[in-house]
């Protein structure tokens, strides 16, 4: 069968197959036809963000509408991380994950999978079928501005441990996993999503460290791996060139030596790790020679670039006998996750109030007492002041509007929120807030990274309870406190579960 449709396709259409598209919208109107006459045409798959999906029965329907408009079954697939890379944050019935960071704190590798299985069954009511995840990056950067609490953790031990839970229950649920972001993004100082980091770890380091996840995940059988908008000079040294333009980093490596065999995919190629350095043909050259099967772009492609990368192969630039390769494989891997068939699974509805319950359980088993003072149980006779950062001004977060103060339930409790990085103004009139209470519970989210946090809490001359709710490591600042938790992540699964173990 596969070869027939390989047969049966032009080499346009064979391009279209590599390539994953996002779009806007909730439906398919007129506002979006470019991604509907992508699909018509033969495109690979679809990328769903925040503002396809409202409801899981609208999402549904948007998949199987894409699905019956396409020439061949489409991979849909989405960014569902847990914690704090959620595309679901607009859906009506939301379910509210960990991030991977608190799963691996419980220390309980039935917790991921528990977990996971519940995120499963959630895509699958929307009839998505793949996922960009888990993350198996090794977040030895402590001021890794993209990575931190997405990673599991710092010990590449433990992400293979509890990342291999989410892979192969992903896949008992008929949805492919697709590993992130090859050869590691744990070192970078950069955020890809603007620049191209540049990682200048010699080449055993990286291998020990954070190539060994992957390793590990090839030879337990994981069938997709994205490649990072990052620069690693131990693969290239003459020049400054993603590792997903590299040939010497994906075919060199990642197939010949590692012996992936599996779909090499992309990051969004809209980001600034590319298009800061390369025109937008140049890039989709370059990767598809380096060994990229599948290239993601975030929003609907001027259709022309597909014409252009014909004309490129015809000017023999790329290969045909890459795009067959590559082609062949994303049809293999469709008809084993049962796509090419268009078969559309039987889904049992999904008991939100339940699955949320077994999620918020692991929440509490995840909040990790780094000091244990004197100030909790809370004595709810004290006039407490709760210091938390503005939600609203953080990516994923903007959507959860609840705080702490909804879940301590203190007869005298103030929620003070404040800025991501105080500016000294802002400060002082904090410190008046201060002065009125007896207790201070100071929230940070990612403080090493934003040092107006730092000087707010040097500011604190009460009894303080300190909560690192994004990345553990500012819990290094602040030794002074009383009491230290760490919770990360700063959805409302953490909070509640803050809130229980503070009130006792």
């Amino acid at each position: 069968m596969k070869k027939d449709i390989i047969n049966s396709l032009s080499i346009k259409e064979k391009l279209a197959q590599m390539f994953i598209m996002g779009f806007s919208g909730f439906e398919l109107v007129q506002e979006n036809l470019n991604i509907q006459k992508a699909v018509k045409m033969g495109l690979g798959g679809i990328i769903f963000f925040a503002n396809n999906i409202k409801s899981i029965e609208q999402t549904s329907k948007l998949s199987q509408n894409l699905q019956n408009m396409a020439k061949i079954p489409l991979f849909i697939s989405i960014d569902q991380e847990g914690g704090l890379v959620e595309r679901t944050i607009n859906c009506k019935e939301k379910l509210e994950y960990l991030t991977p960071m608190a799963l691996c704190s419980t220390g309980k590798v039935e917790n991921v999978k528990a977990h996971t299985e519940i995120m499963a069954q959630e895509l699958r009511a929307m009839n998505i079928n793949m996922d960009f995840a888990p993350v198996l990056d090794v977040n030895t950067n402590k001021n890794n501005p993209i990575i931190g609490i997405r990673a599991f953790s710092n010990d590449p031990e433990k992400v293979i441990k509890y990342s291999e839970a989410v892979y192969k229950t992903l896949k008992e649920n008929n949805i492919m996993a697709v590993g992130k972001h090859f050869p590691g993004h744990g070192e970078a100082w950069a955020d890809s999503h603007l620049e191209m980091p540049a990682i200048n770890l010699d080449f055993n380091e990286l291998e020990e460290i954070h190539i060994k996840p992957f390793k590990k995940a090839v030879e337990n059988g994981l069938d997709a791996i994205m490649v990072a908008h990052v620069h690693y000079s131990a693969f290239n040294q003459a020049e400054k060139i993603p590792a997903s333009l590299s040939k010497e980093v994906i075919t060199g490596y990642l197939k010949d030596k590692l012996g992936f065999e599996g779909l090499i995919i992309s990051d969004d190629m809209a980001m600034g790790g590319i298009t800061g350095h390369y025109e937008e043909l140049t890039a989709c050259i370059k990767a598809i020679n380096a060994g990229i099967d599948l290239l993601i772009f975030r929003d609907s492609m001027n259709i022309q670039l597909l014409d252009k990368l014909a004309d490129a192969v015809g000017d023999g630039l790329i290969s045909e006998e890459k795009i067959n390769q590559s082609v062949g494989k994303i049809l293999s891997y469709k008809e084993k996750y049962n796509i090419i068939d268009g078969l559309n699974q039987e889904i049992e509805n999904l008991d939100i109030t339940k699955e949320q319950i077994k999620i918020d359980s692991i929440a509490l088993e995840s909040i990790k007492i780094e000091k244990k003072g004197d100030l909790i149980p809370l004595n709810k006779a004290n006039k407490a002041l709760i210091l938390s950062p503005d939600k609203s001004k953080i990516h994923s977060y903007a959507q959860d509007r609840q705080k702490i103060s909804d879940f301590l339930k203190l007869t005298s409790c103030k929620e003070v929120s404040y800025s991501l990085n105080p500016d000294d103004v802002e400060i002082q009139q904090i410190k008046e807030e201060i002065k009125s209470s007896d207790i201070v519970i100071f929230i940070s989210y990612n403080a090493i990274l934003n040092q107006g946090q730092i000087e707010l809490f040097k500011e604190i001359n009460k009894p303080v309870i300190a909560i690192a709710a994004g990345i553990p490591y500012d819990a290094e600042k602040f030794q002074k406190a009383d009491t230290i938790l760490l919770s990360f992540g700063y959805k409302t699964p953490a909070l509640k579960a803050l809130a229980n173990i503070i009130s006792g």
